[in-house]
């Protein structure tokens, strides 16, 4: 991982960022063309879907583990950092979902007050429906079974219930690897040109066992 800066701390917890990560912002401005306004919008609610997400795991790491973590926005969106101390499966899997189940319920939250709105067009409005799609559909895929997504996290501490970890890891990156390789098919059905090269680099990670 790049070099990372300390922005801030909240709740306790140590913020990060690194450069890469503001590379990540300008590639939606550019992305966005001549509409600066929306793509300022989409940066600014991609960081709070990022933050409302990764403290999910902090609380959760907190809570099970009574464990101090540090949360670093990075070029792939946000990691919670944590010490190695032992934990079970289950715990991992709590810690694992705890990022997603934030999202959605932020997601939902945003969706309830749109409902509310008025219907013209605005950047109130268009800010709520940005968080609805981030929060629900990129919270949705970060569940799919691929390392080092929360559903290959909770994949692989799952799979140690029933094999060790040593086993587990290796199996969780095969299923990952396939499950990348699935997804990638699927964005370049879809038109998802970005979507495909973010699958394609997870499943190479994982055929490396770098996940």
């Amino acid at each position: 991982m790049p070099r990372r800066y300390l922005i801030g701390r909240l709740f306790g917890t140590d913020i990060f960022v690194t450069a890469d990560f503001f590379l990540l912002l300008a590639f939606y401005f550019v992305a966005g063309g001549a509409d600066a306004g929306r793509m300022a919008l989409f940066c600014i609610a991609l960081i709070v879907s990022l933050l409302v997400h990764e403290f999910g795991h902090v609380l959760a790491v907190r809570r099970l583990l009574h464990a101090p973590s540090a949360v670093i926005l990075w070029g792939l969106g946000g990691l919670c950092v944590y010490p190695a101390v032992p934990r079970t499966p289950g715990k991992q899997v709590g810690i694992s979902l705890m990022g997603p189940l934030h999202s959605a319920l932020l997601g939902a939250l945003c969706y309830a007050l749109l409902r509310g709105l008025d219907p013209a067009p605005g950047a109130p409005r268009e800010f709520l429906g940005i968080m609805v799609w981030i929060n629900l559909f990129w919270g949705a895929a970060n569940l799919l079974p691929i390392l080092p997504l929360d559903g290959g996290q909770a994949l692989r501490a799952g799979l140690e219930f029933r094999m060790g970890p040593d086993r587990a890891a290796g199996a969780a990156r095969r299923v990952s690897a396939v499950a990348a390789l699935l997804a990638a098919a699927a964005a370049v059905f879809y038109g998802r040109p970005i979507a495909a090269m973010i699958c394609a680099f997870l499943m190479l990670q994982n055929l490396r066992g770098g996940a």
